[in-house]
């Protein structure tokens, strides 16, 4: 572990990790830490000819660093209550991993023949639900509950991803058409009792939203509106307004509550007081990579922490809270563009806010 004061904002920050490998935060659509807030868990890419891809976990206090799984794992994610993370194996067979002991436990299966297309999810009930690219080539919503066997709930000849189960709702599904951009209508929430998928932020002509996620509790989600560029530096160049809109649940209600310049990935706290979200290059535009604190109550924002450029989408910040919310877990891409995991903590920032 390195310890940093940011040449920019001032502030101290730890980084965990050291290249060539990537070694990336979990996604930001999942809690990253263990209940306690005494690990943080991140992805190792694999190099050719080396055993030490996989899933690994930090002590934040520390820095030292275990293995939790190698790299026939995929779609590692952490309960949002329990201390326990899901994960798959060889595609389909799917594990519980105690997040303190590192033990694992099969507890099904899903469709032969598919694949997951983003991590595993969890309700508090404990069914599990997950997108999924289904043998026939179709995708799918799959959900496995305690002591049954998976079952494909919905097909679709769309590209489905970014499927959240609700937190605290085992009856809905959040997922997204993906484009790998721009969609018609890219949010949508499925109704697994009724069998009913419909629009969830209804999007109109040239409205571009992207980068959603549940609160802790379940009660509404965050996502990313983009608004067309504006001109910089007399006209020299462009940027992009990131909103950050908050939505209940249902779907029925939403509101803007931040907006900055190049925002992307949005994440609430827990109490749902904060906001934090990475600020990136996009759309042809350069700018400051880093993260962005945001208090939700007054729009204040901050940029609180600086980064390198990201080479690929997975090496974005992709920031998100702790458990305590007193943490911003993020990904800081080296001199390379490759993801490195990095924490700073937030009291150092609330004491000048």
């Amino acid at each position: 572990m390195e310890i940093y004061r940011d040449g920019v904002t001032g502030y101290e920050v730890r980084r965990y990790t050291a290249g060539p490998e990537r070694n990336a935060k979990l996604y930001f659509t999942c809690e990253n830490f263990s209940t306690d807030d005494r690990y943080f868990f991140f992805m190792k890419q694999h190099l050719a000819g080396s055993s030490q891809g996989g899933c690994y976990r930090a002590e934040v206090a520390t820095g030292e660093i275990e293995q939790v799984t190698d790299d026939t794992y995929r779609g590692f994610a952490t309960d949002r209550e329990k201390n326990i993370g899901y994960t798959c194996r060889n595609e389909t067979e799917v594990y519980t991993v105690d997040l303190a002991t590192k033990e694992m436990t099969r507890i099904g299966d899903l469709p032969a023949g598919g694949t997951i297309t983003g991590h595993l999810t969890a309700a508090n009930t404990g069914r599990i639900a997950c997108s999924y690219h289904l043998v026939n080539k179709y995708y799918g919503l799959v959900i496995l509950d305690p002591g049954k066997e998976a079952e494909v709930v919905y097909q679709s000849d769309y590209r489905l991803g970014h499927a959240q189960i609700c937190p605290s709702d085992e009856n809905l599904i959040f997922y997204i058409h993906e484009t790998e951009g721009d969609a018609f209508q890219r949010t949508w929430m499925y109704d697994v009792n009724e069998r009913y998928a419909r629009p969830y932020y209804v999007e109109h002509p040239h409205e571009w939203i992207t980068h959603e996620v549940w609160s802790a509790d379940g009660t509404e989600m965050a996502l990313m509106k983009l608004d067309p560029a504006g001109p910089v530096d007399g006209g020299k160049g462009e940027t992009h307004t990131g909103n950050i809109i908050i939505g209940d649940k249902d779907g029925r209600h939403f509101d803007i509550r931040a907006r900055d310049t190049q925002l992307l990935h949005p994440c609430i706290s827990r109490d749902r007081k904060w906001l934090c979200a990475d600020r990136i290059s996009y759309l042809g535009t350069k700018i400051q990579e880093g993260v962005v604190l945001i208090e939700r109550e007054t729009g204040k924002s901050k940029l609180i922490a600086t980064t390198g450029s990201c080479k690929t989408g997975a090496d974005h910040q992709h920031p998100s809270f702790n458990r305590r919310g007193d943490q911003i877990l993020f990904s800081n891409p080296d001199l390379s563009g490759i993801a490195q995991v990095c924490v700073i903590d937030l009291n150092q920032v609330w004491e000048n806010w």
